[in-house]
């Protein structure tokens, strides 16, 4: 089994999934296997992470009614078909629900791993898959194997899609310390940084709602939002709404909030950053998070249900109390909730004035980081796939 197929329904992003795909497909290819690309991109696409390896676009997929949508997924097929028989695919990795189900109803001799990189319980952007459960199932029951980049997500999904242990494991998501050129010289700003997609998900409602709360009446402090996503426009009003000086220019500091949009480097901001915010209401393991940990950068994060976050803060202490943390781990923020407002208020504030405390956050992210590092899951994902190529 030496041809394997990457599959993921857009590669043009900026989210964790295209990056760890990216990241993944040069992993898999300098472990000696022949390795494309493919996504249901425009013909002339380009990823926006760099890509060392063949990018194929298939052409997007027709946004039709749901009365005509199996239709488009028909087209789908029918062009992954085709390209899995061009290039002789041995095995197809699908990433995300869409390429998922896509790949399993192709059909063909190839193998076909599925990768899990975000929950779905109590995840608002996977409602349909909850309610299409035993449909979606089916789709990950008829995969030859269901790889989930974390053990807390692979439990999750074991459990709500009753798949067989045979069938199922975890990987976790990796990154190795990105060499970051500080954007921002020593101007004494404290700025916190959250970097994402601006979807329901990620909840930057709540994450507003607290800065709002923690800003009011304090000076030197900023927060910085890298990244774009269909709800940016919305976020940006809300932010207002709450009486925040909103600019969307890195250089403005006067600013309470900076909405900066995609950037090519987050490392070069958060390597500036007094911590790193994330108040996801749900997460799989996400990759900028091990990220912060790599740079040795505090991290104030919700613990999601999946509790993949909760795994990466903690890893490797099982008892809650054991170890110190590399940050504070809080509940997931609702805007309209004020325990868990003050509570994160509380984390910010404590982060902010004790240089002891940030310190020792420091210290405890850089040790966190040696389990998440690409040669550890070079060895986990070239024993799986030597595992897949065995059972053939």
């Amino acid at each position: 089994m030496k041809k394997i197929l990457f599959l993921i329904p857009s590669l043009a992003g900026i989210g964790g999934t295209e990056r760890m795909v990216v990241a993944l497909s040069r992993l898999v290819s300098n472990a000696g296997f022949d390795v494309s690309i493919a996504s249901f991109d425009p013909p002339d696409a380009q990823p926006f992470f760099k890509c060392d390896v063949p990018f194929r676009p298939m052409g997007a997929i027709p946004r039709l009614p749901l009365p005509l949508r199996a239709s488009a997924y028909w087209i789908a097929i029918r062009k992954l078909r085709a390209l899995k028989k061009k290039l002789g695919t041995d095995l197809t990795i699908s990433n995300l629900w869409g390429a998922d189900l896509i790949s399993i109803l192709s059909g063909g001799p190839d193998r076909k791993l599925c990768v899990a990189h975000i929950s779905v319980v109590d995840n608002p952007t996977n409602r349909l898959m909850m309610r299409l459960r035993p449909f979606v199932a089916w789709v990950y029951r008829n995969a030859d194997r269901v790889i989930a980049v974390s053990q807390p997500l692979a439990v999750e999904l074991k459990a709500l899609y009753r798949i067989d242990d045979g069938r199922i494991a975890s990987i976790d998501n990796f990154v190795d310390r990105p060499e970051a050129i500080p954007y921002w010289t020593e101007d004494g700003i404290q700025r916190f940084v959250w970097c994402g997609r601006a979807v329901a998900e990620k909840n930057l409602e709540g994450l507003l709602a607290i800065w709002a709360r923690f800003a009011a009446g304090r000076d030197g402090v900023q927060l910085v939002l890298l990244g774009d996503g269909p709800l940016l426009g919305t976020e940006v009003s809300g932010a207002r709404d709450l009486g925040l000086s909103v600019s969307t220019s890195l250089h403005d500091r006067a600013a309470q909030v900076i909405f900066a949009g995609k950037v090519s480097r987050p490392a070069d901001y958060l390597v500036c950053a007094r911590a790193m915010l994330l108040t996801s209401h749900a997460e799989g393991l996400p990759m900028v998070l091990l990220e912060a940990l790599s740079l040795g950068i505090p991290i104030l994060a919700s613990d999601c249900p999946s509790g993949g976050v909760r795994a990466a803060m903690r890893a490797g202490h099982v008892a809650d109390t054991a170890g110190p943390l590399p940050g504070f781990l809080l509940q997931v923020p609702v805007a309209t909730e004020e325990p868990g407002i003050k509570a994160w208020c509380d984390a910010l504030s404590s982060i902010a004035s004790d240089d002891s405390l940030h310190a020792e956050c420091v210290r405890t992210a850089l040790v966190r980081a040696e389990d998440f590092g690409s040669e550890r899951a070079s060895q986990r994902w070239v024993a799986e796939l030597s595992r897949l190529a065995a059972t053939r």
